[in-house]
């Protein structure tokens, strides 16, 4: 067989009877661009590890050949330079941000290395912890990740092997009735031509972690729901910043769309009518300055002009010498009881 890509790639595709519109379907290419393959065109780094799986070939054969492969394992086998590199990307991933204090409180770090140029990859023992079993080779790893995270993983990988900046991902991995996410952060190592090598990483299990998000926006959901429902909206204010956070039902309780700006005292207090303006402002002094109970009520005026009565409480809470920090309170839309009582 002639010693050229297309001439490799034409071969192997005649060996196994497999047509150019096959391998553009599996690719997502036109089969043009399989052609032009065929005849030693280009093919980027990920399209080529792709195209390599599909056919059941070394991507590195397949591109550079036999001896390509066995330059670049004799050359990196005991290279300084990628035995440098491995442990400066390695030291890199295990402490940045707060991955490593993660790690250590879930107890179950697992480091690994994929190997591009041969695709073997290597897991460090206690890859257990994350898969139920041993993975060896890019394949069992396949076979353990959960069918709805295929697609994206792979196009997250094709991604990390043109790009030189870390990159991080979670996914699920299935090990018989048991379902874990995973999170894997890691980084791409070249040889001096710029060839992806290795692909060097850590993982670990955050199945907990996920649970524990999906409970809060399920409480989150059913608080939203309950406030809705009450007419009731949270608020929080710094009140030495004087920045303000207002839930959603709170923005909607003064009509405003939820979210679309900041809230300030000085935005909330100009929405009271006239008359109770004062009032309000001296109810939040004497909480302040007095330690009284906030608790009052007042009418406000919407921006399509009418108007709603509002049932307010609020807690302050108080620093370490003594001074008001924040208040924490509840608007409640109490127009409609308003209205019964005075019928």
């Amino acid at each position: 067989m002639e010693e050229t890509f297309g001439a490799r790639l034409k071969g192997v595709l005649e060996d196994k009877k497999i047509m150019l519109k096959q391998v553009a379907e599996v690719l997502n290419v036109s089969p043009s661009a399989v052609h032009k393959w065929t005849r030693g065109g280009e093919i980027e780094y990920p399209r080529l590890l792709e195209l390599a799986r599909f056919l059941g070939v070394n991507w590195l054969w397949l591109r550079y050949g036999e001896q390509a492969i066995a330059e670049l394992e004799a050359s990196t086998a005991d290279d300084p330079h990628i035995r440098e590199l491995r442990k400066k990307h390695l030291a890199e991933i295990m402490e940045s941000e707060a991955r490593m204090k993660l790690a250590q409180e879930v107890s179950g770090v697992v480091t690994w290395e994929w190997n591009v140029m041969t695709d073997h990859l290597e897991y460090s023992s206690n890859d257990v912890i994350l898969f139920g079993r041993h993975i060896h080779t890019m394949d069992e790893f396949w076979s353990c990740v959960h069918p709805g995270d295929i697609a994206r993983l792979r196009e997250v990988l094709r991604r990390a092997l043109d790009a030189s900046e870390m990159h991080e991902w979670e996914f699920r991995v299935v090990d018989g009735d048991t379902t874990r996410w995973v999170s894997s952060r890691a980084t791409l190592v070249r040889d001096f031509e710029q060839r992806p090598v290795k692909m060097i990483g850590v993982s670990l299990d955050i199945t907990e972690r996920r649970r524990a998000e999906a409970a809060l926006r399920q409480n989150e959901a059913l608080l939203a729901k309950a406030q809705e429902i009450a007419h009731l909206g949270a608020w929080y204010w710094n009140i030495q910043t004087d920045e303000c956070t207002w839930t959603d039902e709170a923005y909607r309780i003064f009509g405003w769309a939820p979210q679309a700006f900041k809230v300030t005292i000085e935005r909330f207090l100009a929405s009271i009518i006239e008359a109770d303006r004062p009032r309000v402002e001296a109810a939040m002094q004497a909480a302040i300055v007095d330690k009284a109970p906030y608790r009052v009520e007042y009418t406000i005026m919407l921006p399509d002009g009418s108007q709603r009565n509002i049932r307010e409480e609020g807690e302050i809470t108080w620093d370490e010498n003594g001074n008001a920090a924040t208040m924490v309170g509840a608007s409640q839309d109490v127009t409609g009881q308003m209205q019964e009582r005075s019928q």
